[in-house]
Parts: C-alpha cells; structure tokens; sequence
C-alpha cells in the first residue's frame, strides 16, 4: 500500500558549463561537432530526468555497492542493500511472490532552465540562443602543441535549471533511510561532476537554495 509520496523540488546552478549529448545530426549551432540535448519546441536545453538518476545512482553504487567477481577476470559493482536498490529499481524477477512490490520508489524529472536564467543566457548570447560552443584542442605530448580542435556545445556556467525528485513511500518502506540516500546522492553529484568531460571542468554543479522533501497530500 503506497502511505506517502515525498517531493523534493530543487534548483541547480551551473558552476561550469554542462553538456549532455543530444542528436549528433544537428550541427546548426555555430557548426558544433558534439551538440547538448534540447527540447525541440522552444530549442531550451535541459537534464534528462535519466541522466540524474543514473549519475546518482553510480556515486551511491561507488560508495556502498559491493565488488563480485564474475568470472576468473570480470568484476562488477552492485548494490546488496535492498533499501538503496528499490530506490531505483524494482527488486529482481520473481520478488513480486514474495510480496515486494516492483516499483521503483524514486522518480526523477526532466531538469529545466528556470524563466528568469532563460532570459538572462539569451540577454547575453542573443534572441532563441541558449548554449554556448567551446573549443577544445588534444595536445601532442611531445610538441606540446593543440591539434585536432573539436567545437563542443554546453549550458553556460551561471545557468539555473529547476526540477524534483519523487519519492512513494509504501508500507515497510524505511522512509529515512532512502530519503537520506538520495539527499547524499545529490550531494555527492555537487561533489562530482554532472554529462561529459567532467574531469576537464565540465558539469560542476551546486545547490543554492538547499535541498528538502516535503510530503504531498494525497
């Protein structure tokens, strides 16, 4: 039985510039070679709703996933804490017998520029514009020198884009528990980095009103 749904509504500053691929078959934007993904009917970017959860997902599997080996050389990381795995995913085959509901309990949202963050990138980078295209060079090792320049596209390091996290609490469900999971979640994504290229300063990410769930009356 579903007792409560908790929702989490936040807001989130680009540190840096974020880029998360969209279709490689539009280069209209300056001739970018790696383009962000877009909603087609205002051209505004925004986060997928699975790239967040996904991302989470990896930190939280980072910090207390459990190694197994597969095999004589294959190893691969997994969550054992049943508690933290339905957050994102229903249980396993064949757990509905055993009267665990195959839901997965966290339901993540598409992440949208904000109204007033739309208007001030496009004040700045023109009318309908909302990305911004950065050039990125390899660099020969031994020459020193920037070769092979790639033009990437990416959310501009200021921008604020709203969304929220859905959480459905069903009875047995240790609500504290998962709700502490994904707030450390989000915290250790504002640790880390958010799309591509992350380790070279991309995708850095903050919280500048907090975050908090509160319950929604049903």
């Amino acid at each position: 039985m579903l007792n409560k749904i908790l929702k989490l509504e936040y807001v989130m500053k680009l540190e840096s510039g974020l880029h998360i691929g969209g279709s490689e078959d539009s280069f209209d934007i300056g001739g970018a070679d790696s383009t962000v993904i877009k909603n087609p009917l205002n051209n505004r970017p925004y986060i997928p709703g699975s790239s967040l959860k996904g991302k989470i997902r990896a930190l939280l599997t980072q910090k207390y996933g459990t190694l197994i080996q597969k095999g004589n050389e294959k190893y691969s990381l997994e969550i054992s804490d049943p508690t933290l795995k339905c957050i994102f995913t229903p249980l396993g085959d064949g757990s509905e017998k055993e009267g665990v509901l195959q839901i997965s309990r966290a339901i993540f949202r598409d992440a949208t520029l904000t109204e007033k963050s739309a208007r001030v990138v496009q004040d700045y980078l023109g009318e309908g514009i909302f990305t911004e295209i950065k050039a990125e060079n390899s660099i020969d090792p031994l020459k020193g020198k920037a070769s092979n320049p790639r033009f990437i596209e990416r959310i501009p390091a200021g921008a604020l884009l709203e969304g929220e996290v859905i959480l459905q609490v069903f009875e047995g469900d240790d609500e504290e528990k998962m709700k502490t999971y994904l707030l450390e979640g989000l915290n250790l994504l504002g640790m880390n980095y958010l799309g591509g290229s992350g380790t070279r300063g991309y995708g850095r990410i903050s919280y500048p009103d907090g975050l908090e769930f509160k319950e929604v009356i049903l």
